[in-house]
């Protein structure tokens, strides 16, 4: 069965979207989910004998929103530890289609929802032409939103199904032109963010006045080798920890600002290098590197403090166990320089 939309009412659902798509990502967890690996897994799963079991735990933490982090629950560990187990198995399937893989993957795994969120992931990788990235959220989505517009569609129960999967997948590829008027080509990233925001809007609309906004990185990754920048010299940066990497895609931050204001104050770094710059997405990892950003551990040189006191204190939250994760916020208002020796004459 495929889904039919019109014109119209195609219109009317990307208006909504892209006049309500600040509300709804106010609060999209975008570090649990950064494009860069799901983008290289879509090219690793087209064969199937090539994937490691390792990285078949990583996908599955991804999909679960516990990527870079050993805390996921019982059952998100046991799914992938049955994935892992039964994929030498799947491996050997000749071609199989997307109908053969949901079935293959359904009769593997417990019969509970995390199996269906698990196989329309995997069935996604391995078939991303075909199915679109879903889950129960972006289930959600698109029979409210059809529901907005009188589509019969959305009367009907969310289908968690292989025909649940198909009827999305034609849901976004109807949406999909409609959205890149304003997004360009990152409309396709945007488009899945929202659905799977907007399909947990009850969830994140929680976290609203209780912490800040979320904010999407500008340098989500970090390459060394290929730094281009005008302005600023990060190859003066002679460690590669992840306070180094935080310095570095600060100064290339910087470098896409047309004002490059002289002073800073922590707040605002934090601002310009949020969880998942330079792709250090896990919580803990980027508290002690921001922490250790400011501070002299290791001979780092990055700032000078209006109090200079401050970085002091900094190194010595950094090199202490029970430090405070926190500590950097509670000096947001701290006013800063960048060390000349990293500022191109």
């Amino acid at each position: 069965m495929t889904l039919t939309i019109s014109e119209n009412k195609k219109k009317t659902i990307a208006n909504y979207i892209n006049g309500h798509f600040n509300e709804y990502m106010s609060h999209f967890p975008y570090a649990k989910y950064p494009v860069e690996p799901l983008e290289q897994w879509r090219i690793t799963f087209t064969d199937p004998k090539t994937v490691r079991p390792e990285v078949l735990r990583a996908a599955l933490s991804w999909r679960g929103g516990y990527w870079q982090r050993m805390d996921a629950p019982y059952s998100h560990r046991q799914a992938a530890l049955c994935v892992v187990k039964s994929w030498p198995e799947f491996a050997r399937e000749e071609a199989p289609d997307p109908a053969r893989t949901f079935d293959f993957w359904m009769e593997r795994l417990p019969s509970d929802l995390l199996a269906f969120e698990t196989v329309s992931f995997l069935a996604h990788l391995l078939h991303p032409n075909a199915l679109e990235l879903a889950d129960k959220h972006r289930l959600v989505a698109m029979q409210d939103l059809l529901k907005e517009t009188q589509e019969k569609e959305g009367e009907r129960e969310v289908d968690s199904s292989l025909n649940g999967l198909a009827l999305y997948s034609d849901f976004f590829k109807a949406l999909l032109p409609k959205i890149q008027a304003k997004h360009g080509e990152g409309a396709r990233v945007q488009l899945d963010r929202f659905l799977k925001a907007y399909g947990n809007r009850h969830a994140l609309t929680k976290l609203a006045g209780k912490i800040p906004p979320t904010i999407e990185p500008t340098i989500r990754s970090l390459d060394w080798e290929a730094i281009d920048c005008s302005h600023f010299a990060p190859e003066r940066i002679e460690g590669r920890a992840n306070a180094d990497v935080l310095f570095a895609c600060l100064l290339l931050a910087l470098e896409e600002k047309p004002e490059r204001k002289k002073k800073l104050t922590v707040g605002e770094v934090a601002e310009l290098v949020p969880l998942g710059s330079g792709a250090i997405c896990n919580p803990s990892s980027y508290h002690y590197a921001m922490i250790a950003l400011f501070g002299g551990q290791k001979g780092r040189d990055f700032f000078s403090f209006d109090d200079e006191q401050l970085r002091a204190a900094f190194t010595d939250q950094a090199n202490q166990s029970s430090r405070n994760m926190r500590f950097y916020r509670k000096h947001s208002e701290a006013v800063i320089t960048i060390n000349p020796k990293y500022v191109r004459p």
